[in-house]
């Protein structure tokens, strides 16, 4: 990296942290959790990713004005975009041990088994077609955004990526454009995870589906968390968060 862009990468820095502090209603980089599926199908299909150059211009440009921005949009105390605190920090770490569980427990957690009521011809009939001893399983794929922070505030990466942006501040500067690559690719992929997992559940409902079709796309969405926790625990090496524990128990 040259000397003369340092300075400009600071600058955008700058420009990040602002952007994650605005209001959600002037912002479009991260999802808000749909209250039903029809909203979170429209809000996936429809929601744009701007790649990482369109962002740093569009940044650069709120720097180039950034009294007459902030006075337009509101913007928060230039304190308010401090650094994260350690706790907040260790959300990111949470975030990514509970991710390692999912992977590392995902038969378990993506099905559900036994819970269905049924009647003795229905159990003889599941027993003669799936085997087993009598019960059922289904699958349960939204239970995969639990783990990425698309079903609750209260989950660690519930908007983590603005997080991320604001524990730029935190990485040599020689490495700085790389972590904004990586936070953006970990954005895009978290994001694609969630509308596989979403496009799973709905697998055997829609024509033509079936439980081949729900298992079909969880296998993807499988393969969309692995590629989601590379990423995730790259920003942790960035940020220098050690990787704890595996968690255990039930989650």
């Amino acid at each position: 990296m040259t000397q003369t862009t340092k300075p400009f990468l600071l600058g955008i820095l700058s420009g990040l942290c602002l952007f994650a502090t605005l209001p959600t209603s002037v912002q479009s980089w991260s999802n808000v959790i749909p209250s039903n599926r029809n909203a979170q199908t429209k809000l996936m299909m429809t929601s744009s990713s701007p790649s990482r150059r369109d962002a740093l211009q569009r940044f650069g440009s709120i720097i180039a004005g950034t009294t007459s921005a902030a006075l337009l949009i509101n913007a928060p105390p230039a304190d308010a975009a401090a650094t994260p605190s350690p706790a907040e920090l260790k959300k990111l770490q949470l975030g990514y041990g509970r991710v390692q569980y999912l992977l590392k427990n995902w038969d378990e957690i993506t099905s559900s088994c036994g819970t269905k009521i049924m009647s003795d011809l229905e159990r003889k009939q599941i027993v003669r077609t799936e085997g087993g001893g009598g019960g059922s399983c289904d699958k349960t794929p939204l239970r995969v955004q639990e783990f990425l922070g698309y079903k609750s505030t209260e989950d660690p990466l519930y908007r983590a990526d603005k997080l991320m942006v604001r524990a730029a501040q935190l990485v040599d500067p020689d490495n700085l454009e790389d972590y904004l690559d990586v936070v953006e690719k970990y954005r895009e992929k978290a994001d694609q995870t969630a509308m596989m997992a979403f496009t799973s559940s709905w697998g055997e409902a829609n024509p033509n589906g079936g439980k081949e079709v729900v298992d079909d796309y969880l296998e993807k969405t499988k393969i969309d968390t692995e590629e989601t926790e590379r990423y995730l625990k790259a920003i942790l090496g960035f940020l220098n968060l050690e990787v704890l524990p595996p968690l255990t128990g039930k989650l």
